[in-house]
């Protein structure tokens, strides 16, 4: 029985965990910002494995702290966390939207490049703020089993979670390349800027 409920929790963390990944403010702001900082495809996917692991720790945490005091938490994730990495998102397209206005000239191919570190700290805390809520119940009932179990299902979050995010990193790159962009470069930062603060507002919106 014990066997039976350990492999039903692993299957519903992991498509959680998968459907978690697929949503676009988890892999869509690192190909925008790849785009508009000229990373390399590599760069881009050392970033967004990075901000995975820490959406996947932050979870991890949350749910730990969940299987030891109760529910009662989750409510203040959901309704707090959530809305605080939707805010960094709209903060980050505004910035890019601001700093596309202030380029010296319009024929200046010379553009503007922000900080890759204040980037890449902001991308991290945008998904670090933002954990898998749907996921904390299954860590409280794999704490029932063993703690054993809980680690189990920490691992399978994990992986899960950033080679989701990686995968669709890769794919929405490639994508980018391939589109002749030279028609709308000059406006690439507020183009990217707008749908950053765009997807922050979607996700205030949902949550």
């Amino acid at each position: 029985m014990q066997n039976t409920t350990t492999i039903g929790l692993i299957g519903a963390t992991f498509f959680i965990a998968l459907t978690h990944a697929v949503m676009p403010n988890h892999w869509m702001p690192f190909v925008l910002i790849g785009r508009g900082q000229k990373w390399s495809l590599t760069k881009t996917i050392f970033i967004t494995s990075i901000a995975g692991l820490g959406h996947s720790v932050a979870t991890c945490i949350l749910g730990s702290i969940i299987a030891l005091i109760g529910l009662r938490i989750s409510k203040y994730a959901e309704t707090v966390a959530e809305p605080i990495a939707a805010c960094i998102l709209i903060v980050l397209g505004i910035v890019f939207v601001v700093f596309g206005r202030l380029r010296p000239c319009k024929h200046d191919h010379n553009h503007i490049k922000f900080s890759d570190k204040a980037i890449v700290i902001s991308l991290f805390m945008m998904l670090s703020c933002s954990p898998c809520v749907a996921v904390l119940p299954i860590f409280l009932a794999a704490s029932t089993i063993s703690w054993g179990s809980l680690f189990l299902l920490s691992v399978i979050l994990s992986i899960t979670t950033v080679s989701s995010m990686v995968g669709l990193t890769i794919l929405a790159y490639n994508g980018v390349r391939k589109i002749n962009l030279c028609a709308i470069e000059h406006y690439e930062r507020e183009i990217i800027g707008g749908i950053l603060s765009l997807l922050g507002i979607i996700f205030i919106i949902i949550h």
